[in-house]
């Protein structure tokens, strides 16, 4: 038996909607291009135009660098002295030579320059051409160095492209800038840039190879500068409709008896008009056809997006009603309650995550269940812990005023600590308490243990006065001093010392329990890391049931590391969340 491809619901929605889709473009399309053919028409003028704007944009680039570079010309130091020099013989010739390197370098690593030319009205010019005054450059331009002279206008202008002893071809534009004193307006001279040719027309021309586009370049005076295809003739309607050369504009005319649309931008840094000329037919022929292929196709689309329509609505829903009944159950508290879909697709896919889903809401029940469980045992721990020394409460305090009214203070000192660790030890097993309490109690703690040991260790604390109100759990410090001293502390020394810190920082409480006793080798300190070394300490509560009760309140948030090294240090810090009291 053959079995038959099933495809996924994203590919089936994915034909679905580009049916229908595709049914709406169709009708959309053919009210379009019946009705509002100009809007289509507009539609492809406003890309030439893009296309327009674009050209200008990149020959404004090139143009504004043209310009930066011979401004970087005209104020070199260098060409200022040989300009601005009275005669012709008083520039030193080192100046001259400084001058003609830096227009060969310039010349050199902007690829669109032809050449450079400087010409001072002292008589002065230095010109990157060998046969710059052979071939006539220097009667050309000088023609230019008198116009500035004569006139009071000191704008940069563009020259019509011009042959030079290369090349007999229409090889160089030239960019002159006069160089003149900004406050006299005196004339001293002209710096020029010849341009590229070929990098310009290269810049005009693959616009308009791209879209097949009748374009011209004019200048202010209506010369053609550069045209495409070149082997047509755009004089005569450039001559009907000059407006195109003095403004940005967009008409309508014909050229060659046909309709076309005019499109001209200016580009005001050369003061040329780039002018297109987009033919009306070739603007909305690609539309004319499809109007005839959607009439045939309209009718058989809607029939054939309707059946489907049809077929994924049921294919959809139907899975969709057995979620629903099984969430159903769920929300009434059915948890065992499951999906059976049986598809390949990914619906069933949802079906096996919602069932993977239920079966994990069952095992956090029972793992909350387990916490839950082990926390109260931890409290009762606690509790029994606190029951037993109930009876020794009442008769101490009695030994102490026993002991104060016959003088002996040290009998008296030792059980009032006593008394206030066992007070401290009875409260409520679930409260909390702020650190400062904390460590009172392991001064009360430490004054006991002092007598014992015969005062062989020193107790200091370092608490900051805000990590001293933060809230932490109760007996957790004790545990570690005890540790610290029963089995850290050995009689044949006697400078022994017990030091806690707390401080804050990284927006966490870090609490350090530090000894200088015998310490612990590498290996049992990280066993007792690992939480493989077990043991017990004051009260049955040790290292272990401090750790469980910080993750049973704190979860990942809290934290018990030892660090040691024997004979000189062990460290115990327990890193907790910062609340404050």
């Amino acid at each position: 038996m053959i079995r038959k491809r099933r495809y996924s619901i994203s590919t089936q929605l994915f034909f679905g909607i580009f049916s229908l889709s595709l049914l709406i473009m169709l009708i959309i399309g053919a009210v379009v291009m019946s009705y509002f053919r100009g809007e289509l028409e507009s539609s492809e003028i406003k890309y030439h135009l893009e296309i327009t704007n674009n050209t200008k944009e990149q020959f404004n680039v090139q143009i504004t660098m043209i310009d930066e570079s011979i401004y970087e010309l005209i104020t070199h130091p260098g060409v200022k002295t040989a300009v601005y020099a009275e005669h012709r013989e008083d520039i030193p010739e080192e100046t001259k030579q400084e001058i003609q390197a830096y227009i060969d370098v310039m010349r050199s690593i902007i690829y669109n320059i032809n050449n450079v030319h400087i010409l001072a009205a002292n008589g002065f010019w230095v010109s990157t051409s060998p046969s710059f005054e052979e071939t006539g450059g220097l009667e050309y331009f000088g023609k230019y160095l008198e116009r500035y002279q004569s006139e009071t206008g000191r704008k940069g202008i563009w020259t019509e492209f011009h042959s030079n002893e290369e090349d007999n071809y229409l090889s160089s534009t030239s960019y002159i800038k006069p160089i003149f004193d900004s406050d006299t307006k005196q004339m001293y001279g002209i710096a020029v840039l010849d341009i590229s040719y070929e990098s310009l027309h290269k810049l005009f021309t693959s616009s308009s190879i791209r879209i097949s586009d009748k374009a011209v370049i004019v200048n202010a005076d209506g010369n053609i500068l550069f045209q495409y295809p070149l082997q047509a003739d755009y004089t005569g309607i450039l001559k009907k409709y000059p407006e195109v050369i003095r403004e940005s504009t967009q008409i309508e005319g014909k050229m060659y008896k046909q309709d076309v649309i005019i499109v001209s931008e200016k580009i005001p840094v050369a003061d040329w008009s780039i002018v297109r000329f987009v033919s009306r037919e070739s603007a909305t022929k690609l539309f004319s056809g499809m109007i005839e292929v959607l009439t045939v196709v309209l009718i058989f689309v809607v029939f054939i997006s309707f059946a489907y329509a049809m077929g994924m609505t049921r294919a959809i829903i139907r899975p969709v009603k057995d979620l629903m009944g099984v969430c159903t159950k769920v929300a009434k508290g059915d948890f065992d309650a499951h999906v059976d879909i049986r598809r390949k697709d990914e619906f069933g896919e949802l079906g096996e995550t919602f069932n993977r889903m239920l079966l994990q809401i069952n095992n956090l029940f029972d793992q909350e269940r387990a916490d839950q469980k082990r926390k109260a045992e931890l409290e009762y721990q606690i509790m029994e812990a606190q029951i037993n020394p109930h009876f020794l409460y009442n008769t101490l305090d009695s030994i102490k005023w026993l002991a104060v009214m016959q003088g002996v203070d040290n009998i008296g000192e030792m059980s009032t600590a006593l008394i206030n660790l066992l007070q401290y030890n009875l409260g409520k097993a679930k409260e909390d308490t702020v650190l400062r309490n904390e460590v009172d109690s392991v001064r009360n703690y430490i004054t006991i243990q002092k007598y014992r040991y015969s005062d062989i260790f020193e107790f200091t604390t370092d608490i900051d006065e805000e990590a001293a109100n933060c809230r932490v759990l109760r007996f957790i410090l004790q545990p570690l001093v005890e540790n610290s001293i029963i089995h850290g502390f050995r009689e044949e020394r006697v400078n022994y010392r017990v030091h806690i810190s707390a401080k804050i920082y990284d927006d966490q409480l870090h609490i350090k329990v530090i000894d200088n006793g015998t310490g612990m080798d590498h290996e049992s300190m990280q066993l007792l890391n690992r939480n493989e070394k077990k043991g017990t300490r004051f009260s049955k509560i040790g290292v272990n049931n401090i750790r469980e009760r910080l993750k049973l309140y704190f979860g990942d948030q809290a934290s018990l590391v030892f660090d040691s090294e024997p004979n000189v240090v062990t460290i115990a810090e327990i890193i907790l969340p910062v609340m404050r009291g």
